[in-house]
């Protein structure tokens, strides 16, 4: 899959209204919701489980990127949602530094290979060079789609 099919131009919020990890979690969950509608997908619990995930670590990886992720019952398929937050969030990264991009991202319990090869393609992509960078100066969400294109066409995907 690609970043644009885990990260849909509607799953984009271009400034995050939260100002702490609980708050953007409970708010990019609750995109996902709006966007993908799944059947049975409760909000509250959804955030908690994420939120019970980033207790057993921080997916704050540093360099002002987070991967907030769990595994959830009603999916059938790895769904997400981006967050930029141009304050910054204190996500208790391991580099203590504030986070500014936000990638959520929700899988099937059943879907391991699938929520591994989410978890790599966003490692792929905050790992090449300029891609953090554009996106915390992206201007709005059709910025941040096209850079998500972009990248996609550099490599291949």
């Amino acid at each position: 899959m690609k970043l644009t099919e885990y990260f849909s131009k509607k799953a984009i919020v271009s400034q995050l209204k939260a100002s702490d990890k609980k708050g953007a979690i409970k708010e990019l969950v609750q995109v996902v919701k709006d966007v993908y509608n799944p059947s049975k997908f409760q909000v509250n619990d959804i955030a908690d489980d994420v939120i019970k995930r980033e207790k057993l670590g921080s997916t704050g990886l540093g360099k002002g990127v987070a991967v907030p992720h769990a595994k959830v019952v009603e999916l059938k398929k790895v769904i997400g949602a981006f967050g930029r937050s141009t304050d910054g969030i204190d996500f208790d990264a391991v580099d203590g530094e504030p986070v500014h991009l936000i990638f959520l991202i929700l899988s099937p319990i059943g879907g391991t290979d699938l929520h591994l090869e989410a978890l790599r393609k966003i490692m792929q992509a905050i790992k090449r060079p300029n891609f953090c960078k554009f996106l915390n100066s992206a201007k709005g969400i059709k910025d941040i789609e096209d850079i998500f294109v972009e990248y996609e066409e550099e490599v291949k995907v």
